[in-house]
């Protein structure tokens, strides 16, 4: 049996499931940053998160107007002191273990991001710096500040346009609009602008208002109908955990943990949910959601640096432990006692904001210290920042050498932006091929315009735009990707090309999508040559190298533990035995894996190339593989 109940009785008092439910969150958060095994889409606890709070945030004030006892003022001052000490604390102590662990140029950007999270406009910092799922995600502590700073922005405006709100049905009406207005508008140019939908308040409106919804109409299923409510949403959000980020896009999987969330909340008190979401575990972890959430990235990032990015299975077993540990410990001597609820009465209570604004002081000034003294450049040794300080400069030489904006596109870019004349146009004297693919592909261009000046290299590439005719398998998700990938797959490769080469970042799921596309360019009467996949390192070469007391010493122990994918080259010519796979992992360690050659970078990050490195690499391949002679076979076969 199922009811809706309508009047205001729901508000006010704690429901137990709502407390299991932000542990579900926290706990898809945590395995997913620990880097657990199909838990891909463990991101998305964050969504869940969201609807929770607005939830939560607006029953409470409707229960507070209901009793004439809402304040705007007290309001601001319970979530101050709710939110504010722990982020404080958790910010001033990643400063503190980071002048010890993380290099300069990462510890600076630290104190940058620290600014910013403490002024809640974290995720404005880094929307217009990085994006979330890229490798430098890897070395920013507080990056999971972004969306603290989206609920607090959410604080400033919602209590005050509830309050403006005369009664429930004008309530109900701004919430729709507010929920389904940014949802659109985010799956409308998720392709477009994806950073701006992740992490700007516009649109993750739609998760708050989910819940929000819920508590001003006071809707919820119970009987049989709410049991199947938890069931379908607990199992769905389980499911898109088990989701990698490729299959499909952050905004996409987020409207459907809207829809997920909603679902989960309006069975909050039925017999399943008060059961299982009311376990004893999981109130345990509730409680210490937030806590658990302040705190277990900068642990898992600092403890990565500390371990030069070498974890084990024994590594994530301890960092979960050591997680719940420190976040024990914040939720004990942090948030409850400082904690407002109705009167000061104990001395901490009484103490919290000269402590705050204490804690303020030291965490400012610490942060700008650390920006101003460029993150203590001092420990390390002068040679060995001079090579990474030439990474800006390593990028700039790189960009011009592939064309950036112009025939190697980004996800700022727009396709008219790329230029077919000047990057696609055969040559008249000399044998032309095509080159496809991602960022790969950008530098096998540097790699071949360098080594084999009597070949016309015809380039169509863009960053995390894998070299396959259908993206859908993968996840283009932009727009100039889609439409650059739909472009080179048709008008480009009818364009007299006498070979077509594919360059991408190759895992086993793309084997097949790989046969098929290898398939389709052979139908249309193109030769095929695939670069095989590349040789990576476990961390950007810049940040390993800063751990090391020379260059010598650090190109000596890194080039050891490189990850060269012999396996997966070895599936990749099982599965297409008649294409030519170039072996380029192997070019890039014949006969080391080295990282710097003098005091010169190879590689400016975790697997792209520098122009030398790139003309290195070439320089191999033109003695182990004819490319001529490979091209001119294929005019011959023509002919």
């Amino acid at each position: 049996m199922s009811s809706y109940s309508n009047n205001m009785q729901d508000h006010g008092g704690f429901i137990p499931s709502i407390e299991g439910m932000r542990a579900l969150a926290v706990l898809m958060v945590l395995l997913f940053h620990l880097d657990v095994p199909f838990l891909d889409g463990g991101y998305l606890g964050v969504d869940l998160f969201f609807v929770i709070s607005g939830f939560i945030i607006t029953r409470n004030i409707l229960a507070d107007q209901e009793r004439n006892r809402f304040s705007l003022r007290e309001f601001y001052v319970r979530r101050f002191r709710r939110l504010f000490p722990a982020l404080l604390a958790t910010v001033l102590l990643t400063l503190l273990v980071g002048t010890i662990v993380l290099p300069p140029a990462e510890l600076v950007a630290t104190a940058v991001s620290s600014i910013y999270a403490v002024f809640s406009l974290a995720n404005i910092h880094f929307w217009l710096s990085s994006g979330y799922f890229e490798a430098a995600a890897e070395s920013q502590p507080l990056l999971h500040t972004w969306s603290l700073s989206v609920e607090e922005q959410f604080y400033l405006f919602w209590p005050a346009l509830l309050l403006v709100l005369a009664n429930t049905r004008q309530r109900a009406v701004v919430i729709v609009i507010l929920l389904a207005v940014p949802m659109i508008l985010g799956l409308m140019l998720r392709r477009e602008y994806p950073d701006a939908v992740f992490y700007l308040l516009p649109f993750r409106l739609p998760q708050l208002m989910a819940g929000a919804l819920i508590a001003v109409l006071s809707m919820r299923l119970v009987g049989a109908s709410g049991n199947l409510a938890v069931l379908l949403a607990s199992a769905g959000l389980i499911a898109l955990s088990s989701l990698s980020v490729e299959s499909l896009s952050p905004a996409a999987a987020a409207a459907l943990v809207t829809g997920l969330g909603f679902l989960l909340l309006l069975g909050r008190q039925a017999p399943f949910a008060r059961v299982f979401y009311g376990h004893a575990l999981l109130q345990w972890v509730g409680r210490r959601s937030y806590a658990i959430y302040l705190v277990h990235w900068p642990i898992i990032v600092l403890y990565n640096f500390a371990a030069s990015f070498e974890l084990d299975n024994w590594d994530r077993i301890a960092l979960f432990f050591l997680s719940l540990a420190a976040a024990v410990l914040m939720h004990e001597w942090v948030e409850k006692p400082l904690r407002k609820r109705g009167e000061d009465t104990t001395p901490m209570q009484k103490l919290a904001l000269p402590a705050i604004v204490l804690s303020l002081v030291l965490t400012l000034g610490l942060a700008l210290t650390l920006w101003h003294l460029e993150g203590l450049q001092g420990r390390v040794d002068e040679r060995l920042q001079r090579v990474v300080d030439s990474v800006k400069q390593e990028k700039r030489r790189k960009d011009k050498a592939i064309r950036y904006g112009k025939c190697n596109l980004h996800k700022q870019h727009v396709f008219a932006d790329y230029d077919p004349e000047t990057c696609a146009t055969p040559h008249s004297e000399k044998p032309s091929v095509l080159l496809l693919g991602d960022s790969m592909a950008a530098d096998t261009y540097m790699l071949l315009q360098q080594t084999y000046p009597e070949i016309h290299i015809m380039q169509a590439t863009a960053a995390a735009c894998t070299a396959l005719l259908n993206l859908e398998a993968v996840g283009g998700r932009y727009a100039a990707c889609e439409d650059l990938n739909a472009y080179r797959f048709s008008d480009l490769i009818d364009n007299r090309a006498d070979a077509v080469l594919l360059a991408s970042v190759w895992t086993e799921d793309r084997i097949e999508p790989l046969r098929k596309t290898v398939e389709y360019l052979q139908s249309r009467g193109q030769r095929v040559l695939v670069f095989g996949p590349r040789t990576v390192f476990k961390a950007s070469i810049p940040i390993l190298v800063s751990q090391h007391a020379t260059p010598e010493a650090a190109n000596a122990a890194l080039r050891e533990k490189a990850v060269v994918k012999n396996s997966l080259l070895e599936k990749m010519r099982a599965a297409m035995p008649d294409v030519t796979i170039l072996d380029i992992g192997n070019l890039q360690c014949s006969p080391a894996c080295e990282i710097l050659e003098g005091d010169e970078l190879l590689y400016y990050d975790q697997m792209h190339m520098t122009k030398l490195g790139a003309k290195r690499v070439g320089e191999r391949m033109r003695q182990t593989f004819d490319l001529t002679k490979f091209v001119n076979s294929t005019k011959n076969e023509a002919q």
